[in-house]
């Protein structure tokens, strides 16, 4: 956990499940005049998993203490009203298992629940693209995650292979291959 904050930003991966093509092909245009009128993003504050919850873990723990700086220091994460993932780093389990850590954010109006999606992410290289996740099925079911509320983003885990390690070594923002597909929830009422 140590390395966390020092290659949080190396790799950054943002996906909006309804991201619009004609919006990311505008980049950086931004009209100055059309931001005078907008409201800034609300604060984005971190949000204990359900099961972390159940089992004793608050929000002073090192691991929520490190993601809430990260989005402390980084309040426009996420894509407005939407639901997104952002990943932060290769970490070791306890039990010595690698795994990529993950932010689910929720910039909608309401609490989300029950989500599912499929993730990839590979590197492209001479041609051909090289799989980390090869839309890998992702499930924050509520009784792990509980409800995301809005404006609040809770971390997840994925596994990653020996070969999937290697291949995160290679990534750039370059050769970057990344999709969130698929994706599913439940609005809280």
């Amino acid at each position: 956990m140590k390395k966390l904050l020092g290659v949080l930003f190396l790799a950054i991966l943002l996906v909006g499940c309804n991201a619009d093509d004609e919006q990311q092909k505008k980049g950086d245009e931004v009209n100055v005049e059309e931001d005078k009128g907008k409201q800034e993003e609300p604060a984005l504050s971190m949000q204990l998993l359900k099961a972390d919850e159940e089992n004793g873990v608050t929000l002073e723990e090192e691991m929520y203490q490190q993601l809430a700086g990260l989005v402390e220091a980084n309040p426009d994460i996420g894509v407005a009203e939407d639901f997104s993932v952002h990943a932060i780093d290769l970490v070791e389990t306890a039990t010595g298992e690698k795994v990529m850590l993950f932010l689910g954010i929720n910039r909608l109006e309401k609490g989300i629940k029950d989500i599912k999606f499929d993730y990839t992410l590979g590197v492209e290289t001479e041609g051909s693209v090289k799989y980390v996740f090869d839309r890998k099925e992702v499930e924050l079911s509520e009784s792990l995650a509980g409800v995301i509320q809005p404006n609040h983003a809770i971390p997840f885990t994925v596994p990653v292979t020996p070969e999937g390690q290697e291949l995160l070594q290679l990534m750039t923002e370059e050769n970057k291959v990344l999709k969130l597909e698929n994706a599913k929830f439940d609005l809280e009422k």
